[in-house]
């Protein structure tokens, strides 16, 4: 169940995406995937849901939005699996996890922080590691799960 003020940072992310000319979904769907042979890929293991992708000249961020650190080091999946990785979340909570070097850093040490203002404001902490080439089959998911939730947003927009 989403928070209020998790739904409040979905929409402002969609809102800053927007208006910088970026491709945002919510909730992308993401299986890992195995190669079957001639670029064909097939579903391993659990469906995952990424709770943002902004997409922008084919190179995939992937965002995991967290509200508290009792949520960021719960059991919910974090996929870090695009070209650009970060963890969003409240910029007191941000800054709390850099100043007290919470172990999630090392866990997750390529991946970075973009602190929220609760309005429509973000500031990168930490800069992510960029990679510049994620393999075919991640890129293939993320695409697919961005057209199925962009397609299913206009099935909703027309009421079908």
């Amino acid at each position: 169940m989403k928070t209020q003020q998790t739904k409040d940072m979905e929409q402002a992310l969609i809102r800053d995406a927007l208006r910088k000319g970026k491709h945002p979904a919510l909730e992308v769907p993401y299986a890992h995937t195995i190669d079957i042979g001639h670029g064909t890929y097939w579903p391993e293991g659990q469906w995952e849901y990424i709770d943002a992708v902004i997409e922008e000249q084919g190179m995939f961020t992937c965002l995991e939005l967290k509200v508290s650190i009792s949520d960021l080091h719960s059991q919910a999946a974090q996929s870090y699996i695009g070209s650009r990785n970060y963890m969003v979340c409240p910029m007191d909570m941000a800054l709390k996890v850099i100043q007290k070097k919470d172990p999630w850093l090392a866990k997750y040490p390529n991946v970075g922080i973009m602190g929220w203002d609760g309005k429509d404001s973000f500031r990168i902490i930490k800069r992510c590691k960029i990679k510049y080439r994620i393999p075919n089959n991640d890129w293939i998911t993320l695409a697919k799960g961005m057209i199925l939730k962009l397609s299913n947003a206009m099935k909703d927009l027309i009421g079908e």
